[in-house]
């Protein structure tokens, strides 16, 4: 979840143990401004919000909760660009339960609570959680669809990398640029201040909000772009984009509005996505 207040650490979690063959699933979500929310059944806890984020690696868990599990070792925290950060305890949850997808041994890094940006929720869910399935995201009719099968590559599909976040290779003004894919993101498109080689704007610059990462803290603007943004064959003219100042951000962001405006399939068994703009933008 790369938000303007919390730039999301990558987490090396492992997932769990799928049980079922289902070959599609339905997972009904609701908002709490950007973020998604699914409803998880947890063991013996029941049924709890967490949020679906395209910005974390696997499960993140409460501490309070987690507490009520065996510690199973300790995770290595880094940030995106490498950087160690410390680290937290892992623990093991028997089985985890989302809509009709059964999860065995399910592996969650403690989380202090105060690092989550809903009161109300538990957890952060990440996309590793449901490799081997394809995921659309359908905000149209508020459901993640989880399928099995795979993407055809055409020009509407690109490839991405999830090892730790959901990235590919975009073109800004005819440039290869780095972009992150993250759903839980507040905002459209956003790019780093310090590129202002690589782009030019079509408006000066209005500053919109102060924020504030682990990294340090940060002043985001608006303005429009004057030029391009390509994700394959998808070309986007001169998009109102928000610029972010700190040199700790090296890539474009695509947010939560980006994600509310296309349909998004992610391929996550062979690393490729394809994204479609809806036919009522």
């Amino acid at each position: 979840m790369r938000t303007f207040i919390f730039f999301i650490l990558s987490l090396l979690a492992t997932r769990g143990i799928s049980v079922n063959n289902n070959t599609k699933i339905e997972i009904p979500f609701s908002l709490d401004r950007n973020l998604i929310l699914i409803q998880v059944n947890i063991d013996a806890i029941g049924n709890r919000n967490f949020i679906f984020d395209t910005g974390t690696e696997g499960i993140m868990l409460m501490d309070s909760i987690a507490n009520n599990y065996k510690v199973s070792g300790l995770d290595t925290i880094v940030t995106p660009t490498g950087e160690f950060v410390g680290t937290q305890e892992k623990v093991e949850i028997p089985k985890v339960q989302i809509s009709n997808l059964t999860l065995e041994k399910v592996t969650a890094i403690k989380m202090p609570r105060q690092l989550l940006f809903s009161k109300n929720v538990i957890g952060i869910i990440g996309m590793q959680t449901f490799v081997g399935y394809m995921i659309t995201f359908d905000y149209t009719n508020n459901k993640l669809i989880l399928e099995k099968g795979e993407l055809k590559k055409d020009s509407t599909v690109i490839p991405i990398n999830l090892d730790h976040l959901l990235e590919a290779n975009v073109k800004l003004n005819n440039k290869d640029v780095l972009a992150h894919f993250d759903c839980g993101a507040a905002g459209y498109i956003s790019i780093p201040k310090s590129w202002n080689n690589l782009y030019k704007l079509k408006s000066e610059l209005v500053f919109l909000t102060k924020g504030k990462t682990p990294m340090g803290d940060f002043d985001v603007y608006t303005s429009e772009l004057d030029g391009t943004i390509e994700i394959g064959d998808y070309k986007i003219s001169n998009p109102k984009i928000n610029i972010v100042t700190g040199d700790f951000f090296y890539s474009i962001n695509f947010g939560y509005l980006f994600f509310k405006d296309h349909l998004i399939t992610v391929d996550t068994k062979n690393k490729l996505m394809q994204i479609k703009m809806l036919k009522d933008k």
